[in-house]
This record gives C-alpha cells, sequence and structure tokens, in this order.
C-alpha cells in the first residue's frame, strides 16, 4: 500500500469509520450520516477524497468500497481493532502479563473489541464475580479455567456439573492441589458426572491466564498483572469474534492440560 492510502485511512477518524462501515455493506448517504454521528458538510471532503483514490464507488446516493478499498480496509483492520482494544483501557493493558497469550492469538487481540472492563466491587466483598454466576448459571455448555484458587470455585462447579451442564474445568496446579485438599468430595462428585471433565495444568500460574470462562454468548477474561498478581479486573465480551477467541485460548491451555480421573492425580502425578 502507498503511504498517501495509509496515511489517507489512519490520519482521519472520520475517513477510518467511513470504510468500516462500507466494509460491512453498502450505504446511502442518509445511512452513512446517521451511524457515524456527523454533518454531512463535515462528511462530504471524506468521500470526495476517497472517490478520488478509487477506494469508494459511488452509484446515485449509494456509496461501497471498491476493490482496492476492500483490501486496504481488510489488512488494515486488524491493526485498527488491536489499537482500539488498547486505546479503550491502556492502563489495564499496559500492566497486564499478556506472554500467557500464544503469539497467534495475540495479533488477533483485536478480535476483543468491544470488550467492557469490570472493576472489582467492595459490595461484593469475596464472593465469586456476580458477572460469572449471572451468565453461566443458566448455561448448558462452560468452559473454566482458573489460575487462582477461589473457594467458591468447587460449590459453583459443582452446581452446574448437578444440573447437567457440559463443563470442562482447568485448573493450575496450585488451584488443584488446594481444591483436592479442602474440596475433596466436591472434586469426586464432579468427576463421576459424565457432563464434567476436570484438568490439570502442570505449568506455574503465571504460564497461563489468571481467568477464562466461557459459555454460549459470554467471555471473561483476567490476567496477572506484571508483578504476577490477580487484582480482580476482567474483561466482559459477548461478540462472537471474542467467543471464538476465547475458546482458542481455552483450547491451547486444555491440549497443554492432564485430564484428572482423580482428586489423588496431583499426589501421583501425571505420569502415573
Amino acid at each position: 500500500m502507498k503511504t498517501q492510502l495509509v496515511n489517507l485511512l489512519l490520519f482521519s477518524e472520520n475517513r477510518k469509520n467511513l470504510l468500516l462501515l462500507l466494509a460491512e455493506k453498502p450505504r446511502n448517504i442518509d445511512e452513512i450520516l446517521d451511524l457515524l454521528q456527523i454533518p454531512r458538510a463535515s462528511l462530504l471532503p471524506h468521500i470526495k477524497k476517497l472517490n478520488e483514490e478509487s477506494l469508494i464507488h459511488q452509484k446515485g446516493d449509494v456509496y461501497s468500497l471498491s476493490i482496492l478499498g476492500d483490501i486496504l480496509v481488510r489488512k488494515a483492520r486488524p491493526l485498527l481493532d488491536a489499537a482500539s482494544i488498547f486505546e479503550e483501557n491502556d492502563n489495564y493493558w499496559s500492566y497486564r502479563k499478556l506472554d500467557s497469550i500464544p503469539f497467534p492469538l495475540l495479533k488477533r487481540i483485536g478480535d476483543l473489541k468491544g470488550s467492557q472492563l469490570i472493576e472489582p466491587g467492595l459490595d461484593h466483598g469475596f464472593d465469586l464475580f456476580p458477572e460469572l454466576i449471572n451468565h453461566f448459571t443458566g448455561s448448558s455448555k462452560v468452559m473454566f479455567l482458573f489460575s487462582y484458587f477461589h473457594p467458591q470455585i468447587p460449590s459453583f462447579s459443582m452446581e452446574l456439573a448437578k444440573k447437567g451442564v457440559q463443563m470442562q474445568l482447568i485448573l493450575s496446579k496450585d488451584s488443584f492441589d488446594k481444591f483436592s485438599g479442602d474440596f475433596r468430595d466436591a472434586g469426586e462428585k464432579i468427576l463421576k458426572k459424565k457432563n464434567a471433565s476436570i484438568f490439570m495444568h502442570t505449568g506455574t500460574p503465571l504460564e497461563t491466564p489468571a481467568l477464562i470462562a466461557i459459555s454460549e454468548n459470554t467471555l471473561i477474561l483476567g490476567f496477572f498483572n506484571k508483578k504476577g498478581n490477580f487484582e480482580g479486573q476482567y474483561l466482559l465480551s459477548f461478540g462472537p469474534r471474542a467467543l471464538s477467541w476465547g475458546i482458542e485460548l481455552f483450547e491451547y491451555y486444555r491440549e497443554r492440560a492432564e485430564k484428572v480421573c482423580s482428586m489423588d492425580f496431583s499426589e501421583s502425578g501425571p505420569d502415573s
């Protein structure tokens, strides 16, 4: 791409938003004005410029991307989405430990665009995250990864398993040791359920995200900070791109975890 074309996209928020809008489908001028929420007089110079550079086509009052414009937007979109993610919550991302995300997924972190950053509330005290309870209790299929231990994880997991929810639970070794030590009966009951599986990731907790929770329509992600602490902040997403991204991340760690058949697993070791 010519530098001029890159500048044309990146150096104007209105032009960038217009091209991303037309990447979804052709639109007429009134629809564009309504969605972009800018005056007609502000939009027309951008349309003129994009027409001159052959990035858009005009047929009557309907605009669409040209082949060149479509290529430009497809190439630039991952960069724009990633920039949007980091700009929305720059303080959060600046202090997260992101090397727990495999590089292919890190390159697609823009798929999390639109995620809400949830701060821990003082009114919830030591309760498990309310979003986890609210969005997962009625699910038919869930996937969890916990690299830290919360005393409500065993009871919440047991509740879902009893309801017949298809559940996959990955625990770090430290979390599994606490689970099997203090909540052994709950763990054994979960393992007897055909709809539930427990896995143990034998690496250190910092090699994984602090939290991954996925249902049919919800993704919750938590990451350790650069000092190795989980501060209770997490990202909440509902979009299909974010859900697919989260499932790939979960499956990456499940493939590297050992399936648990007994709560004695940690004592005997995976080779046994």
